[in-house]
């Protein structure tokens, strides 16, 4: 979870990375979202991981939802979405 000092932070992130990755897993779009921990000390680290994501997104190549996407639709479920998870956190 990161030496971040911020640790419910660094525990909502990952509580929401993982509720984005299964919406995009649902949407055909898995692999396409990652995190990782870094300091801004580790700018080497920094480099490696966005080089690394990068050439992942090039491979998988272009989403397969191109002119499929109903934005509004997206909308909706999203705030749907957010809405549930501020009743689940209450």
């Amino acid at each position: 979870m990161g030496d971040c000092h911020y640790l419910y932070g660094n525990y909502m992130t990952i509580k929401r990375m993982t509720f984005l990755q299964e919406i995009l897993k649902f949407m055909g779009l898995e692999g396409r979202l990652h995190l990782d921990w870094i300091s801004s000390a580790e700018a080497q680290k920094f480099v490696q991981v966005v080089t690394d994501f990068t050439d992942k997104i090039k491979s998988l190549g272009p989403s397969p939802l191109s002119g499929q996407l109903n934005l509004a639709v997206v909308e909706k479920e999203c705030q749907a979405s957010v809405q549930a998870e501020r009743v689940e956190e209450a």
